[in-house]
């Protein structure tokens, strides 16, 4: 009988220190100063990633990120140098044994956006003059565009917009009689939505129809950007939420709604709106993206205004600060100003719930929601601070660098450790979600060497897997002999899991170690005593051969041991699918055994196997 082994053990003798770091899951929380400043898909709590570098290396060492996003592997260089409490704290509780003090991070960005937020981020300006100038930026935008913003509320007095929702138009297939998505779809007392087969009266002709079997109206108008006419979905504004003094209040639209559509029609766009096209790929969808060939179509005439009008203001600012405030707009654009911000209705509640663009696509949904920019903003404004505030005084040192990571700048031997989170391979589009923000700092990431799976680029799991040896093989020269490589991966498909085993092992790396990185929704001070949800299996990669006393098991019999062991857990959460198929992975990685199932292969037999 092959001896089995537990997954928490090393397939390598590692130090002490870094056996209880690898021996349980470790949390990263999706919440905080720096976590929060920026949303950026799949991102890592960098309290989270600096518990691991101050593990591995001493202060002056070299770390790395071949994949930086939006630099939390910098921030959390920063945060060596200046743990907070709640990480000294969470520390002491998993029994780790981290050096704190000052280290050199170099981080390497494709995206033009992630790198912009990197060199801002951990680069800090003063927190106190980034809040001072960002109250008047804002208060000088309100001076400007208050003719934009003001309504009229359900007394008659004069307030402000908090956000609007707009809907879609629909034609019925039977009469051809226009009527709105919002009066199809949303029924009162208690509030919900009505399924898109649901059936309802036409307000035209009375015959049954449905939102799913009625087309959309279109109109054309001249485009005056573009200087042409274009044709694109019919949208009509139908509530209106204001504040009035503190007063907050909704109403359905009024005249006076339909007069300030004109005020904003005649007002003039700011000369720095960008003309720039959409690049929709493998994101794109004909449905809602029929007519959003250009960056202004994703925007109301209004809030486009409010976000070039920012942009102009910033200009007039503190030289020091105005990469800051490009950030606070970019940090509240893609989520919150655009056509794909959203309306959900939640059980228990009488009025929609706002809730921001969805992650990860380019979703414009029925009832796209326009909300007051300006306020938005002014509310990122103090996250923003706190988090300059997190790293102000750190003395460590980051570079960014904007360009692929199939070809390293450093010399040989030069970096002691690397922490990277890779693309996961069809997961996101990054270049093609990433325009939104991007296009307004007048760049566009060349995707050419973006390490993914993607149709519309033509890249195949060939060409992720060699994207991915070609950084291997980088990551391999540039670490000392002894020096690590920290690896989070996520992929529920086995020939994705194969792809990263070529190349990380074409390149002459073995796993030494894995683990499970918690991504919890809790503050990181609410977990410093619990760290039990799923997570993404983690791999610690080592030069040379990796001695795996268990090497020639298989797949299956790996499976069998995963299933064991939860059998015999006590922790609810070690026998979750999701946690189980993270711990397969690493114990078929780990044992230099293939990745033979999909996630959803493996789950099908989870609850058999566990009973």
């Amino acid at each position: 009988m092959t001896k089995r082994i537990d997954p928490n053990t090393p397939a390598v003798v590692l130090p002490p220190a870094l056996l209880e770091l690898y021996k349980r899951p470790l949390p990263s929380t999706r919440s905080g100063a720096l976590y929060n400043a920026f949303s950026y898909p799949t991102k890592i709590s960098p309290e989270a990633i600096a518990l691991y570098i101050a593990t591995h290396t001493q202060p002056g060492a070299t770390v790395m990120d071949t994949f930086a996003g939006s630099g939390t592997t910098g921030l959390a260089a920063k945060l060596c140098d200046k743990p907070t409490p709640e990480m000294l704290q969470m520390a002491t509780s998993l029994g780790l044994s981290p050096v704190w003090g000052p280290r050199h991070a170099v981080l390497y960005e494709l995206g033009c956006i992630g790198s912009f937020v990197a060199k801002v981020m951990c680069n800090a300006p003063s927190p106190e003059l980034f809040e001072a100038e960002a109250a008047t930026l804002v208060k000088e935008a309100y001076e400007r565009l208050l003719p934009l913003l003001s309504v009229i509320d359900d007394q008659g007095q004069h307030g402000v917009l908090r956000h609007a929702i707009w809907s879609e138009v629909l034609t019925c297939k039977h009469c051809g009689h226009e009527h709105t998505f919002w009066d199809a779809a949303v029924e009162q007392s208690p509030l919900r939505l009505r399924p898109s087969d649901a059936e309802y009266a036409c307000p035209g002709c009375g015959k049954a129809i449905t939102t799913a079997t009625s087309e959309r109206a279109v109109e054309t108008a001249h485009d005056e950007l573009l200087a042409v006419p274009t044709t694109q979905r019919k949208r009509v504004l139908t509530r209106v939420y204001g504040q009035t003094g503190k007063r907050k209040w909704q109403r359905p639209v009024a005249q006076s709604d339909l007069d300030a559509l004109d005020v904003i029609a005649r007002f003039p766009l700011p000369a720095s709106v960008p003309v720039a096209e959409l690049k929709l790929g493998d994101l794109y969808r004909s449905g809602y993206h029929f007519g959003l060939s250009h960056l202004h179509h994703l925007y109301t005439r209004r809030n486009l205004i409010c976000l070039a009008t920012l942009f102009d203001l910033i200009e007039r600012r503190d030289a020091s600060v105005r990469d800051a405030l490009r950030l606070l707009v970019l940090s509240y654009n893609q989520s919150h100003s655009t056509l794909m911000t959203r309306v959900v209705v939640k059980d228990g509640l009488s009025d929609f719930v706002l809730t921001g663009a969805q992650s990860g696509v380019l979703y414009v949904s029925g009832l796209p929601v326009e909300k007051n920019i300006l306020a938005g903003v002014l509310r990122k404004v103090k996250p923003l601070r706190d988090s300059f505030a997190l790293v102000a005084g750190s003395k460590s040192t980051v570079i960014v660098r904007n360009q692929s990571s199939t070809e390293l700048k450093e010399t040989s031997e030069s970096v002691d450790y690397v922490f990277t989170d890779p693309p996961f391979a069809d997961f996101i589009p990054y270049s093609e979600i990433n325009q939104v923000n991007e296009l307004w700092l007048g760049q566009r990431t060349d995707s050419k060497s973006e390490a993914i799976m993607s149709t519309a680029q033509g890249k195949s799991l060939d060409d992720y897997r060699d994207l991915m040896a070609a950084v291997f093989g980088e990551i391999s020269r540039v670490l000392k002999p002894q020096g690590m490589s920290t690896v989070v991966f996520h992929a529920a498909k086995a020939n994705v899991w194969s792809a990263l085993q070529v190349a990380y092992r074409s390149a002459g790396l073995e796993v030494a170690a894995t683990s499970v990185l918690d991504k919890l929704q809790a503050s990181f001070k609410q977990v410093v005593s619990t760290v039990s949800v799923k997570g993404d299996p983690l791999l610690l990669l080592t030069k040379g051969k990796a001695t795996a006393a268990s090497a020639k098991q298989t797949s299956p019999a790996l499976m069998n041991e995963i299933f064991e062991i939860a059998q015999a857990a006590s922790d609810q959460s070690e026998r979750e699918p999701t946690r189980l198929y993270a711990r397969y992975v690493n114990r078929c990685l780990q044992a230099g055994a293939s990745v033979e199932l999909n996630a959803d292969q493996f789950y099908s037999v989870v609850k058999e196997a566990i009973a």
